[in-house]
C-alpha cells in the first residue's frame, strides 16, 4: 500500500525508462542524490548535493505538468534528509528519506503556495534479483507507480488480450439456457496470463447485471469454459488484465 512518502529506487529503472533514483559522483568529490518521477502527465525532479560530511550544499525540487506554467519555480526552504549509511564509504544498500519545504514562485518572486515533499528512497545495488527482498520491491512498485493494482492485474499493458476462440460454440449455448437473455452479454474479466477468463472478481454490467443469480451462474461458466484470449503483454511477457467484453448472442 502507498504510504505519504513518495517512492524512488533503482528497480523503477526496470519498469520505466528513466532511473527514478541515481548516484552521481561529482568532479568536486561531492554526491549528488537524484529522484525523478514521470507519469507521462506530471513528474518530480528532486536532488541533492551532499559533501563528505554529508552536509547538504544544494537541493532542488521542480515539478512540471505537460501544460507548462510560464514563468514559475520552485524554491527550497527546507530539508530534513536522514540517510541509512555513509555513501562515501558504501553505496551498496543505501537508503534514506527527507521531507523537503518548498515554495512556488512567480516570474516576481512573488509567492503563490507552500507545500511540503516527501520522499524516501533505496538502492538495491548488489542485491540478487531473484532475493525475496527485491521481489517483493518489485511488486511494491508496480502498485506504486499505477503499473498493476494490488492484485497484480496489469492496468495499461502494452498489448491488450483480445479473443481468440471462435465465439459461435458459446453464443449456442448460452441461446439453450432457459429464460430470458439480452441480445449482448456485458462483463468486466480478468484475462490471466494462460488466456483464460478468471472466477473472480467478475462483474456482469447493463441489462445482464438484472437477471437472476443462477442464470448468472450459468453464463459466467460458459464464458470461462468455451471462450480462450490471446492475454495482454508488458515488454512481449503475457500478463493478467482487466478488460470489459461485449458478446451478441443473437
Amino acid at each position: 500500500m502507498k504510504d505519504e512518502f513518495n517512492r524512488f529506487d533503482n528497480i523503477a529503472n526496470e519498469l520505466k525508462k528513466y532511473k527514478s533514483f541515481n548516484l552521481e559522483f561529482k568532479e568536486n568529490s561531492n554526491i549528488k542524490i537524484l529522484n525523478q518521477y514521470s507519469t507521462g502527465f506530471t513528474g518530480h525532479t528532486i536532488s541533492f548535493e551532499i559533501d563528505n560530511n554529508l552536509n547538504i550544499i544544494e537541493s532542488n525540487y521542480d515539478y512540471w505538468t505537460d501544460v507548462p506554467e510560464i514563468g514559475t519555480k520552485y524554491k527550497v526552504l527546507d530539508v530534513d534528509l536522514k540517510l541509512n549509511q555513509n555513501p562515501f564509504k558504501k553505496t551498496d544498500g543505501l537508503r534514506g528519506q527527507y521531507e523537503m519545504k518548498v515554495e512556488k514562485v512567480n516570474e516576481n518572486g512573488e509567492s503563490l503556495k507552500k507545500i511540503t515533499f516527501k520522499g524516501k528512497f533505496k538502492s538495491f545495488k548488489g542485491i540478487e534479483k531473484s532475493s525475496a527482498e527485491y521481489l517483493w520491491a518489485l511488486e511494491q512498485n508496480k502498485i506504486f507507480y499505477g503499473i498493476t493494482n494490488e492484485n497484480g492485474v496489469y492496468l495499461r499493458p502494452d498489448k491488450m488480450p483480445s479473443l481468440k476462440s471462435d465465439h459461435k460454440v458459446l453464443t449456442e449455448k448460452i441461446k439453450k439456457i432457459n429464460g430470458y437473455k439480452p441480445n449482448k452479454i456485458r462483463a468486466f474479466v480478468i484475462i490471466n496470463e494462460k488466456g483464460k477468463i478468471e472466477n473472480k472478481p467478475f462483474r456482469f454490467f447493463g441489462d445482464y447485471g438484472n437477471l437472476n443469480d443462477e442464470t448468472q451462474k450459468q453464463v459466467k461458466e460458459l464464458l470461462i469454459e468455451f471462450t480462450d484470449w490471446y492475454p495482454a503483454c508488458v515488454n512481449e511477457k503475457e500478463v493478467k488484465s482487466q478488460i470489459p467484453i461485449v458478446i451478441g448472442i443473437e
